[in-house]
C-alpha cells in the first residue's frame, strides 16, 4: 500500500496536468515559448508534464511542501510584459485545484511543518517569511537574499555580501540569532547565489559560488558549524552551472544543471570524491535548471522552455 505521501504523489502527477490551462491552439501555431514544470524518475527517463502553470508564463523554483499536498514557486506574466520585479509566490493543491499567488516575491521555501514559507522580498529586497496563504509577512533581513528553511525547522539560510565577498548567513529561529557560516577573510566567493540546498539532517548547506580568486564557478558543500568542520568543492567550471539545487531525502545525491542552454542535469554524492555524472533524461523542450526532488526521492521536478507539449 501507498503511504499517504506517494499517494498524493501519484495522484498529483495524474490530474495536475488536467487542471492547469496548456497553449491553446493559436498559441502553438505561433511558436509562443513558455515555462513548463516536467518530472522524470530520479535515476533519469522520460519525462512527462506535470504542470502549465496558467497566465504565468515565466515560472521557476518549484518546490514541493514537506507532505506532498502542494507545489510552490514563483511565476510571473512575462507575455503581458511582467520582469522579475513583477515575481508573485504562487502555490497550487496537490489535485491541480486552487492555483493562486499568495504573494510577491520569489524563490519559495517551505517550513517543515507546510504553515509557513521563507522567500526573497522583492521590494525591498530581502529574506522574509509569510504564512503560507501569503499573511503575516514578516523581515528577517533587507540586503538578504535567497532564503531556504532548514528541514528541521530551526534555521534559514541566505546569502549576504560582506565588503567585495560573498557570505552564507544563518538564522536561528529559536535562538534569534544571525551567524555567518565563512569567517572573515575566509570567504573565497565574490557571489553566492540563490536556491542552495539543505542536507536533510540540517547540517550541510551545498551552494553555487563564484570564486573570485580561481576566476570559476563552482558548486560546494559547506558544515554549518564552519568550514573548518566541512567544505568540499564538488565541480568547478569556468562556465557557469544553474543555481537551484537539490539534495535528495536520503542524503546521498545532489542534483544540478550544468553548462549553457541547453542545459544538463547532473548528479553526485556529496560523500565520495566521484565527479558529478549527467543524468539522461528525455524531454520536449529546454531544460532551464530550476529543479526540485518530490518528497518521497523518486522523482525530479524542472522547468522547461519550449513552444510544444
Amino acid at each position: 500500500m501507498l503511504n499517504p505521501v506517494c499517494f498524493i504523489l501519484v495522484n498529483t502527477l495524474l490530474l495536475l496536468t488536467l487542471n492547469l490551462s496548456p497553449l491553446t491552439a493559436d498559441e502553438k501555431e505561433a511558436g509562443v515559448k513558455r515555462v513548463r514544470f516536467y518530472t522524470a524518475p530520479s535515476e533519469g527517463g522520460e519525462a512527462k508534464l506535470f504542470i502549465v502553470p496558467g497566465e504565468y508564463y515565466t515560472a521557476g523554483s518549484p518546490v514541493f511542501s514537506p507532505d506532498g499536498q502542494k507545489l510552490a514557486f514563483d511565476g510571473r506574466k512575462s507575455q503581458e510584459g511582467e520582469n522579475f520585479s513583477d515575481g508573485k509566490i504562487m502555490t497550487v493543491n496537490a489535485d491541480g485545484t486552487n492555483l493562486e499567488a499568495v504573494g510577491s516575491g520569489v524563490m519559495p521555501s517551505w517550513s517543515p511543518q507546510g504553515n509557513r514559507i521563507a522567500f526573497s522580498h522583492l521590494s525591498p529586497s530581502g529574506v522574509a517569511i509569510m504564512h503560507a496563504d501569503g499573511t503575516h509577512v514578516e523581515m528577517i533581513e533587507e540586503g538578504g537574499w535567497g532564503a531556504q528553511w532548514s528541514p528541521d525547522g530551526k534555521k534559514i539560510a541566505y546569502t549576504v555580501r560582506s565588503g567585495n565577498r560573498a557570505n552564507i548567513r544563518v538564522y536561528d529561529l529559536v535562538e534569534g540569532t544571525k551567524t555567518n557560516l565563512l569567517s572573515e577573510g575566509e570567504s573565497p566567493y565574490s557571489t553566492i547565489y540563490w536556491n542552495m540546498a539543505w542536507s536533510p539532517d540540517s547540517n550541510w548547506v551545498c551552494f553555487k559560488g563564484r570564486n573570485v580568486d580561481q576566476g570559476t564557478y563552482e558548486i560546494a558543500t559547506l558544515n554549518i558549524a564552519g568550514k573548518q568542520q566541512g567544505y568540499k568543492v564538488h565541480y568547478s567550471n569556468k562556465t557557469a552551472p544553474y543555481a537551484d539545487i537539490a539534495w535528495h531525502p536520503s542524503g546521498e545525491k545532489i542534483v544540478f544543471a550544468a553548462g549553457s542552454q541547453p542545459r544538463q542535469l547532473m548528479q553526485f554524492n556529496p560523500a565520495e570524491d566521484k565527479p558529478p555524472a549527467p543524468i539522461d533524461i528525455k524531454v520536449n523542450g529546454t531544460i532551464i535548471g530550476d529543479v526540485c526532488f518530490t518528497p518521497d526521492g523518486q522523482s525530479l521536478l524542472f522547468n522547461v522552455s519550449g513552444t510544444g507539449e
